[in-house]
Order: structure tokens, then sequence, then C-alpha cells
């Protein structure tokens, strides 16, 4: 029996503060671990100052993949972005991505779409996070965030959906869980803007580390991706990711995914090049 192929495709390099590996180092990581295609995908975050890549830093990042795709022939190496989505500022953040991509005079091979704050909120960051749960209804702040989620995929700025269900990223440690119930509205809502638009998911291995213990999105959630993707006779445009900040998480999880994804009769992920679609077999 073949082994299954697999994709990092969602990696940070030190070109803004969270990141804490090279192109380099991410690189010889995936290639020992057999790793067929990464992308890498730094951080754009219009109301984080620190999360702005720098013009030069980005030259020099895209010269390092060029570096890395000349010294490393097997492995494909994508040029992603994981833009924040903010409602009401989708030109400024189409404007953002055009920036970057004029710089090096080319386009992404894929852009990410991420939610991290809420209403002015930075709910993914730890410090920040303890206060904005206290001062909200989580019932609430969940459905907010799906409503927010679903605005992001019908604006058609992003090619993936990255970790779909971050809001829960701090479920046992600074919230409680919040029943499924509660907010499955919304995430019907949502799954319904990002097929009808072309938008699609991606598996991101990190919450395994976390004490919500799952990855982004939960099997609840991509069991009903899957179905509803089925019911409108598409087929799902899924990616994997480990979130990695440092090389020695690189690929962390992914096998699992993939054996989660062939019991769900998945025998396809989705790679871009060039904001272009292909089947990555797995």
């Amino acid at each position: 029996m073949a082994l299954a192929k697999h994709m990092d495709y969602h990696l940070h390099t030190a070109v803004t503060v969270d990141g804490n590996m090279s192109e380099l180092e991410a690189c010889e990581r995936a290639m020992a671990l057999g790793i067929q295609e990464i992308a890498f995908t730094n951080h754009v975050m219009l109301n984080q100052s620190d999360y702005l890549i720098a013009p030069d830093a980005f030259i020099r990042h895209w010269e390092n993949i060029q570096a890395c795709q000349a010294r490393y022939p097997n492995i494909r190496i994508r040029l992603g972005i994981e833009m924040d989505y903010y409602p009401g500022r989708e030109g400024e953040i189409r404007k953002k991505i055009q920036f970057y991509e004029g710089l090096i005079n080319r386009s992404f091979d894929l852009v990410l779409g991420s939610i991290h704050d809420i209403h002015g909120g930075f709910f993914s960051n730890k410090a920040v996070a303890v206060g904005f749960f206290e001062m909200r209804d989580l019932v609430t702040t969940y459905r907010e965030y799906y409503q927010l989620a679903a605005c992001a995929a019908q604006s058609k700025l992003f090619d993936i959906m990255a970790h779909p269900d971050l809001i829960k990223k701090y479920t046992y440690l600074l919230t409680s869980p919040v029943p499924w119930e509660s907010y499955a509205d919304q995430i019907e809502a949502y799954i319904k803007e990002l097929i009808s638009n072309g938008v699609g998911i991606e598996i991101n291995t990190k919450g395994l580390k976390l004490p919500v213990q799952e990855t982004y999105p939960s099997d609840q959630f991509l069991e009903r991706y899957l179905a509803r993707a089925k019911e409108l006779g598409n087929d799902p445009i899924i990616t994997v990711g480990s979130d990695a900040h440092k090389a020695q998480d690189v690929g962390y999880g992914i096998s699992g995914v993939i054996q989660t994804l062939q019991k769900y009769q998945v025998s396809m992920l989705t790679s871009f090049s060039h904001r272009e679609k292909s089947a990555f077999p797995i």
C-alpha cells in the first residue's frame, strides 16, 4: 500500500514577531519528514503592528523561498499569506494583498483568511483574551465569530479560511465549552457561504497541543462541511496545516489528519499555485 502524501500549508517564519524559524529550517524539517508540499503563510493583521510584514522583510522572505525552491526541488514550496478579516475594510485588505504582490511582481499562491479579532478584541492573544472573555457572554461571542467568518467567506478575498473555529482556542483554559447547539445555525450559515463562494477550509493541527485537544475545525464541524458539500454537489476544498512557528512543529499531527480524512472517504486535498486550485491526492 502506497504511503499517503502529506502537505503542510500553514508555516510562520521570523518576518513577524511570532515566528521562530527560517525558511531554510522549515524546508529542512519538511524534507526530513517526507512532506511533498508546503506553504509559507505569515501574518498580516491590520490592527496589530507587530503582525505586519515590513516591505524589506517580505522581499527577503521571497528571496529565501526562491533559494529553498532551488535547493529542494522535490518539495513544492508555495508563497502564501495569512490575512486577517475585518468587516467593512474589504477594500483595504485587498489593497494590502496587492501591495505585497507588487513588491515582488508576483501573485501569492494562496491567501488564508483568519479572524483573530472581534470588534477590536484580540481574542487569540492570551494576555488580551483573559479580559476579553470575562467581559462577554460566551454564546453571543461564538455567534459573532461565526457571523464574521461567514462575511469573510462571502468577501471572496480568501482562498482558504484558516483554523475555522479558532474562537474555541482557550476552551478549558480561560473558558468553559460552549454547546454546539447554541451556535449550530451560525455554523451552517458559515459553511453555506464557504461552499457557495468557493472558499475552502484548513484543518489546522495546533489545537491538539492546547487544552481544547482537537483540531481546528472539530470533527463535528468537518462532518457538517463534508455533508453539506456533498448535498450541494461540490467537491470539498481542504488544506492541512500545522501552524508551525518553529521548525520542530512543522508537520505536527498531519498524519493523523490524513487518516481521519481517509476515514471520511476524502481522497483529495487542494493545492494552490498563483491562486489556482488543483487536486492533491492523499
